[in-house]
């Protein structure tokens, strides 16, 4: 993988629907006391979310939103994102 950071899976869901599932290489999520960033291979994490900016980087390019609120796991190199409410900043 000529050195390149390792992907992983991440799933971003609201009540209305899936906002993201695809293959990552970093998130930094903003848990209910401050900003942690996830990486491939990290510790299992299960995180209440607070109000923030979320945001996700893949191969060559970043997605942000903003999240109120939720809960995050991550687990066997799967994120997964509940959250009630996810917006990108452009809407």
């Amino acid at each position: 993988i000529n050195g390149d950071l390792m992907a992983f899976q991440c799933t971003v869901v609201t009540p209305e629907q899936q906002v993201l599932d695809q293959s990552i290489t970093q998130a930094i999520i903003p848990a209910h006391d401050g900003l942690i960033g996830i990486e491939t291979n990290r510790a299992p994490l299960l995180v209440k979310l607070g109000v923030g900016p979320l945001r996700i980087d893949m191969q060559g390019s970043s997605k942000h939103f903003l999240i109120e609120g939720g809960v995050a796991q991550m687990k066997d190199n799967k994120l997964t994102i509940l959250t009630p409410r996810a917006q990108s900043p452009a809407a």
